[in-house]
This record gives structure tokens, sequence and C-alpha cells, in this order.
């Protein structure tokens, strides 16, 4: 697993220009993350999780690099061997009525990704369902993101279930 940290201008088509190298090179994408509300000088800080092939990860994970540099994108950051620990968690309740947005950011800075988000939406009104995998690093336990979503539920007052 690779996390890269870059940043890219603000501006249509800069965030597939980031993601085009990685997916012809063979990498799968776990995750993205888009950091607007931290843009300096018309840059947004911008975080890829992937995995790529182990018979040709160094080759790879240089024609990666090349082609970044050839689009002039400065890697702020790239750290190899990411070890994938993930949890599904079901959120039940008014769920986007309280901002799964800022659930999602709150995650985040923590260095926790939600990789994958289902939901049955039907009304603000009613009371939905959300399901999300969420990937966490090797320096946080899963006792203590549990407990951040817990956190986060109570808060929210919604119900949670995880694996």
């Amino acid at each position: 697993m690779i996390k890269l940290e870059v940043k890219l201008p603000d501006r249509p088509g800069s965030l597939i220009e980031l993601i085009r190298p990685i997916s012809e090179n063979g990498g799968n994408i776990y995750g993205v993350l888009h950091y607007h509300d931290k843009k300096v000088n018309d840059l947004v800080p911008v975080s890829i999780t992937f995995e790529l092939n182990q018979d040709t990860f160094d080759l790879n994970l240089a024609n990666i690099k090349k082609e970044l540099k050839k689009k002039n994108i400065h890697i702020e950051s790239i750290d190899v061997d990411i070890e994938k620990r993930n949890i599904i968690a079901i959120m039940t309740g008014h769920v986007f009525d309280t901002d799964i947005l800022d659930t999602i950011k709150r995650l985040a800075s923590k260095n926790v990704n939600v990789s994958e988000l289902h939901a049955k939406f039907t009304d603000v009104a009613k009371i939905s369902n959300v399901k999300l995998k969420i990937v966490f690093p090797e320096s946080m336990s899963k006792e203590d993101l549990i407990n951040e979503l817990e956190k986060i539920c109570d808060e929210k007052n919604l119900f949670l279930i995880c694996s």
C-alpha cells in the first residue's frame, strides 16, 4: 500500500492528471482525499492511497514518479508499505442531515480514510443507513478508531455497528 501526498492546482482536470499515471501503471486506488479547505495559493493538498503489483512494483512506482514530474506535480511525500487495515462501519440515523462530509473530514484529520461509502437515501427527514469501508493507519488501534467513531456518532445521535 502506498500513500502519496501532492498539491494540485485548483482547476478542472488536475485530479485526473494525478490519477492517470497511477492507473496506467497498474495502480489500484483505495482512496482519494481532496482538501479544498486547506488550499493555499490556488494549490489543494491531495492524498491518494493505492496498491501496485508486487512483481513490477519498483518499475511501476518509478514510472509514476517520472510521469508526475513531467506533469509538474510535486510529490510532497510518499509512504510505501503502509499496512492496509480496515473495518466496515454502518451508521444509522440522520446521517446526511448531520453532515456526512464533516464525519469523513474528522476521520481524515486522524489519518483515517473512508475508501468506500454506500448509502440508501430517500429523504432528508427520514432515517438513512450508510455503510463505510474505513482504512486506518498502523499507528492507530482498532479500538481507538471505534472510540472515535462512537464519539462522532454520539454527538450526532447516530447508531453505529462495526465489524
